[in-house]
């Protein structure tokens, strides 16, 4: 069999990966409570080194994400989530400026702050349920 790597399409926001292959998403959570680690990269520099290891693993795009979802978990402001994300995305694109970065939020101002600093894709977790405030931006 003679598979093509997965290749971007283009380069700005909405950029699309696509070849035979599945891609692959690193899931980064920068929080505390983690499902899936602990809090374990919490902090922007363990987080970006983790980062960098699941690029390094094979990983085609990084979702960040700055608020738990899991059962039970406390909501955080939409300052905190960013004070949370912002960090970890620049240290990303700054140590692997051809990462493609996803920023996991359902608020569409994180989204939008998010996107500016430089991630591309976005993961809402609603589906773009609450439509409302996606209209508005």
């Amino acid at each position: 069999m003679n598979r093509r790597p997965a290749v971007r399409e283009t380069t700005g926001v909405g950029s699309l990966i696509s070849g035979p292959d599945p891609v692959l998403v690193g899931i980064l959570n920068v929080t505390p409570d983690s499902f899936s680690d602990g809090g374990e990269f919490f902090g922007a520099e363990p987080a970006v080194i983790q980062a960098e290891k699941m690029l390094d693993d094979g990983a085609r795009m990084i979702d960040v994400g700055g608020e738990s979802t899991r059962p039970g978990s406390d909501p955080v402001s939409p300052e905190e989530e960013l004070r949370r994300v912002i960090p970890v995305v620049q240290g990303i694109l700054e140590a692997r400026p051809e990462a493609i970065v996803s920023i996991d939020t359902y608020r569409a101002s994180t989204a939008e702050t998010v996107l500016d600093a430089g991630a591309r894709v976005i993961n809402d977790v609603t589906a773009l349920g609450g439509i409302r405030r996606w209209r508005a931006w």
